[in-house]
């Protein structure tokens, strides 16, 4: 199966993905899925880079999951899991939810120490979480 994206200047982007012409409703939709997973996994490892040295941590592993109330979390040895239905986000969200994982690496919990640790490299953090909680991403 071959699944691509094509976006041109003169376009809105698009997704052209190779599959029979009686490929099943189900079948487009988790080769759609499969297409936003990878993109999500390489763009999320880049935005990990970006923001690690920033925070002063290391992270050591990243999984995506499909969790219907968290965006993500961060345990103490530096795995790190992320939604991938945050891809739908503009890039300014994710990397709020990114640098948020990140800074747990640091601070453990949410107490004002975690949020200036945030906001060291988001400032604006509060509008964005409060964008996330007001505009839920799709289910798929």
């Amino acid at each position: 199966m071959l699944v691509r994206a094509l976006v041109t200047a003169t376009e809105q982007p698009s997704l052209h993905i190779a599959l029979p012409h009686s490929a099943s409703a189900a079948q487009v939709r988790d080769a759609v899925q499969a297409w936003l997973m990878r993109d999500a996994r390489r763009h999320f490892t880049e935005r990990l880079d970006h923001f690690a040295p920033l925070l002063g941590v290391r992270w050591a592993s990243l999984r995506l999951s499909s969790a219907n109330t968290r965006w993500g979390s961060a345990k103490a040895d530096g795995s790190i899991r992320l939604n991938w239905r945050l891809l739908h986000y503009r890039p300014a969200i994710i990397d709020y939810v990114v640098a948020h994982e990140l800074a747990h690496l640091r601070v453990m919990d949410h107490s004002p120490r975690f949020w200036d640790t945030v906001a060291t490299v988001v400032p604006d953090y509060a509008q964005l979480r409060s964008h996330l909680r007001d505009e839920p991403a799709p289910l798929w």
